[in-house]
């Protein structure tokens, strides 16, 4: 019988389209309810799409009444849910940051502390790292190139973090570097670890799918078939192992 899920949801954004990226959202957090998951993870700039140039444009507030269906669904089905985007904070440059909505109805956020490319040219980095307690489970949060610097996951080691998650976008290219890179931080540091990519997304870049799951030994225990819609689904079981299973949704 498990005792705790934690899911990466691979599903696809339509660029600067909030109103459809939450109707996909709700549509990924009714999928993994249904499962049983506890966690969700979404990819990275989830409810946006990933378009650094257009992000001033699209920053929002955490109170926005729009992500209202979500913390509804967070509630009603009592599940940790983590989704991408553009974070206010009141300069011209917003967060690239991630809401993270609770069981309870509240809110809370993350700033991705490392960016990456051309990213500092919209973005202002954040500063804080991010652990979502769940029973006995400490789950670090890294948005993309926080994976870029050891001492990331690192932190969330030394912080006494079981998982760590990564909520990404990822070309082919990237892929081929950061893809490794998690499965050896995984083994180092004895976490779980989940990478949440974008499916096939509308924008400028275009996504290579392939979300992962890694076990604590950095054996890969799951992969997305490609940019098809998924939720990668992680149980913990009785003793103590980790079962795997990916659902096209």
């Amino acid at each position: 019988m498990s005792i705790f899920k934690i899911a990466a949801a691979q599903i696809p954004s339509v660029s600067g389209d909030l109103a459809r990226n939450v109707a996909t959202h709700a549509a990924a957090i009714e999928a993994a309810a249904a499962q049983g998951v506890a966690v969700l993870i979404f990819p990275e700039l989830s409810l946006t799409g990933y378009e650094p140039q257009l992000a001033a444009e699209h920053a929002i507030a955490i109170n926005d009444h729009r992500l209202t269906p979500l913390l509804s669904l967070a509630q009603q089905h009592q599940m940790h849910a983590v989704a991408g985007v553009p974070l206010q904070n009141g300069s011209s440059r917003p967060f690239l940051g991630a809401i993270h909505m609770m069981p309870d109805g509240t809110i809370g956020t993350y700033a991705k502390m490392h960016l990456g490319g051309n990213e500092p040219e919209f973005f202002t980095a954040g500063n804080s790292p991010l652990v979502i307690q769940v029973g006995q489970q400490r789950v670090g949060l890294a948005i993309c190139a926080d994976t870029s610097r050891t001492s990331h996951p690192q932190t969330y080691a030394d912080a006494g973090a079981t998982i760590y998650v990564a909520s990404v976008f990822l070309t082919a290219e990237w892929y081929v570097s950061d893809s490794p890179r998690l499965a050896n931080y995984a083994a180092k540091h004895r976490l779980l670890t989940l990478m949440a990519n974008h499916a096939d997304s509308t924008g400028t870049l275009q996504s290579v799918g392939n979300s992962a799951i890694w076990s604590p030994e950095g054996k890969l225990l799951a992969q997305a078939n490609g940019c098809r819609d998924s939720l990668l689904i992680a149980s913990l079981r009785n003793n103590g192992s980790w079962q795997v299973e990916t659902l096209e949704i």
